[in-house]
């Protein structure tokens, strides 16, 4: 169990609409006529030195890798770092959002921006873009030009720096050194005046600065008002004219900005002698804000939104317009879909991440365990009720004439099962009720009723993902493709974080919520067979939901309806599966099924004899004749058969383990398994080696423990 894996954020173009350079070249017919373009970046004339940074830009992510090559020799990072300081703002613009295209598409030259010191330069510039985006806001800048010329600089300036924190780690102590803290969050005090899609770029940023970085938590926290303007977006229902989508992004952004510092602010509270109790609260109340952002913004339809991202892919592009840098309408409403999708992702981080943190409260841990309990006691209050009436009667007092005093205490007893009885019950219905309203206003119930629902809609494969992966033909239909099948793939590790949580910490829910677990099953199973309908191209969405199974058969100790169909389908994974990985996840299912009792012998037994003769017997097999073999699966087969039939009292180990002659089948396996053991290279693949020579190690302790087993029997 873990937070969800980190995740970056993707480039856009021309985020702001603003206006390129005309004339700028996007080809050249030779590498001769690179240097007299580099000359103009330094030319006298601020247009000249435009159209080269512009030129400069449009060469550095165009195909022409000797161009490319180049330009990179010549010194061009070193040219546009130094036009971050130019005069003129046209220049400026021009040469921060090459730096940043450039960082974005090329890790080493991110890495040579860098080391070409870009943070004294943009150190430089920030006051000249604070004061000047100060005017646009109040209005002194009345130009459309020089506004959207300084806030694409800004938005350049900032996404640049966002990228060289996320690709060259060693950037992190300059930019923290920059204290750009106060900058940020400026952005988020007036983002009601300010291009949505700016307050975002710092949003992101602020989100990515603020992730495991000591130091920038420390100084948003010690920010004056910082806390107070980033809760206060995070309440906002509309910020400004933007729409709908990009106030929640807006939001979103603040609260996951919030949630990064929560446990730094929580550690200097506990740390407070007379800490208030309303300064927790906050954070509190945050973090189910957060929550319930997320669910609305998740909150849509996938498929919709698929089928019109395939249809703008495959459409022909429009042929009464000049082909330019500026995206038609076309490809920018599928930049438009593709970006949401971007942030839909980080919204199921954010909400992954805050129920791993949040989840597993010791207040919802007891709140279930009650409700469990109330359930057992239900269940048992008659017989208690027998056994307490059998251990008084050794002690009841006999009269002189021999007769008891039974009749009363019967009388007493009838009194007490028909008046008591009915109150003592009813008062465990109402704790029981009052455990699961406790549960329901936790994280946890903000969780299952806002995240989940819209969270297992996102996890059905949509027919983009689906129909065109793998599909290399066409750029576009291709990273659409990758695109949801990212985010189908982002829903159910999501859902597999809260499985996780869930059979760790709280596990009781599961057995108080069994309707819950079918119906999710269920789900898990037609995501599985509509990804296995799409064949191989589509294993990378299999995967998760094949974990997720694994995930939840285990919090319930294999107790999921599992018909005889899904048995067939996970065993057609694990023979098939294109990963070892995936074919051990498919293994893991079926064993942990397998250890359903009681009344599940015909399944233990099918699943049994598939183990042992189609994954671990085969598999030997396979290896004893020359052929290469995934020993994973065998390993993890091997650790469930141990578990499964590690008792004699269960009841189906008399008729499968025993009836099916396995203990004289895996006795066969010894030998071949130890060599298979000793076939993994140890320097290579180490924890792998260590894994299978313990299973060989607890094989032959196994068939000595059943041989005893049987022996005492």
């Amino acid at each position: 169990m873990g937070k969800a894996q980190k995740r970056t954020f993707k480039s856009r173009a021309n985020p702001l609409g603003a206006a390129t350079v005309p004339g700028a070249v996007t080809s050249v017919q030779s590498t001769d006529e690179v240097p007299a373009l580099l000359k103009k970046l330094a030319a006298s004339d601020a247009n000249d030195r435009a159209w080269a940074a512009a030129s400069a830009s449009n060469l550095l992510l165009s195909d022409d890798g000797a161009v490319r090559r180049m330009l990179l020799s010549n010194n061009v990072i070193g040219a546009l770092v130094e036009r971050l300081s130019d005069s003129v703002p046209d220049v400026v613009v021009q040469a921060s959002g090459a730096l940043y295209a450039l960082a974005a598409a090329d890790h080493g030259a991110a890495v040579e921006i860098a080391r070409r010191n870009v943070y004294a330069a943009v150190q430089t510039l920030l006051p000249r873009l604070a004061s000047a985006i100060d005017g646009v806001i109040k209005g002194e800048e009345q130009r459309d030009g020089a506004c959207k010329t300084v806030l694409l600089t800004a938005d350049n300036a900032i996404s640049l720096l966002r990228v060289l924190c996320e690709t060259v780690p060693a950037s992190l102590d300059q930019i923290n050194d920059m204290a750009l803290i106060p900058f940020l969050v400026s952005f988020f005090k007036v983002a009601d005046r300010l291009p949505a899609t700016l307050v975002q770029t710092a949003g992101q940023f602020l989100h990515t600065l603020t992730d495991e970085n000591a130091a920038a938590k420390r100084a948003l926290l010690d920010h004056s008002d910082a806390v107070d303007v980033l809760c206060g977006v995070v309440r906002a229902t509309q910020l400004g004219a933007a729409s709908a989508d990009d106030t929640a992004i807006v939001r979103m952004l603040a609260g996951a900005v919030l949630m990064n510092i929560k446990d730094m602010a929580i550690e200097r509270l506990e740390d407070m002698d007379d800490a208030p109790v309303e300064e927790a609260r906050i954070w509190e109340d945050m973090t189910r804000a957060v929550l319930q952002v997320v669910a609305g913004f998740i909150a849509f339809d996938s498929h919709e939104t698929a089928a019109r991202a395939l249809q703008l892919a495959t459409a022909p592009p429009p042929t009464d317009i000049v082909t330019g840098p500026e995206p038609s309408a076309q490809e920018a409403e599928l930049n438009r879909l593709c970006a949401r999708l971007d942030y839909v992702q980080m919204a199921l981080e954010l909400a992954a991440n805050i129920f791993t943190d949040e989840g597993a409260t010791d207040a919802d841990a007891a709140a279930i365990d009650e409700t469990v309990q109330t359930a057992d006691e239900d269940a048992g209050s008659d017989a208690s009720d027998d056994e307490m009436a059998g251990a008084g009667s050794d002690d009841e007092d006999v009269d002189s004439d021999g007769d008891s005093d039974k009749e009363a205490d019967q009388d007493k007893d009838t009194d007490f099962d028909e008046n008591d009885m009915n109150e003592i019950l009813g008062n465990e219905t109402v704790a029981a009720r009052e455990a699961e309203a406790a549960v329901q206003q936790s994280v946890l119930g903000l969780f299952i009723d806002t995240i989940l629902p819209p969270l297992l809609h996102l996890a059905e494969p949509t027919a983009a993902a689906l129909a065109t992966a793998g599909n290399d033909d066409d750029a576009r239909i291709a990273s659409v493709a990758a695109d949801f099948a990212a985010l189908h793939e982002r829903a159910l590790a999501c859902f597999n974080n809260f499985l996780l949580v869930v059979e760790e910490s709280l596990r009781p829910w599961f057995t108080a919520h069994g309707d819950s677990v079918a119906k999710w099953w269920h789900v898990l199973v037609a995501v599985a067979e509509r990804v296995l309908s799409a064949g191989p191209p589509a294993d990378a969405i299999l995967d998760p939901v094949i974990g997720c199974m694994w995930t939840l058969a285990r919090g319930v100790g294999g107790a999921v309806p599992a018909t005889p169909e899904h048995i067939e389908g996970l065993m057609h994974v694990a023979r098939t599966a294109a990963t070892p990985g995936l074919r051990s996840k498919a293994v893991g299912v079926l064993g942990t099924v397998a250890r359903r009792q009681p009344g599940f012998v015909d399944t233990n037994r099918r699943i049994g004899l598939f183990l042992v003769d189609d994954v671990v017997g085969a598999s030997l097999h396979a290896f004893a004749q020359g052929e290469r073999v995934a020993v994973e699966p065998v390993a993890e087969a091997l650790d469930l058969l141990f578990d499964v039939y590690g008792d004699a009292a269960y009841d189906y180990d008399a008729p499968v383990f025993v009836g099916e002659a396995l203990l004289p089948r895996l006795r066969q396996m010894y030998a071949p398994m130890r060599r298979l053991a000793k076939s993994v290279d140890r320097r290579t693949r180490r924890r792998l080696r260590d894994r299978c020579d313990l299973a060989a190690q607890n094989l032959r302790a196994f068939i000595e423990y059943k041989a005893a087993e049987r022996r005492g029997a």
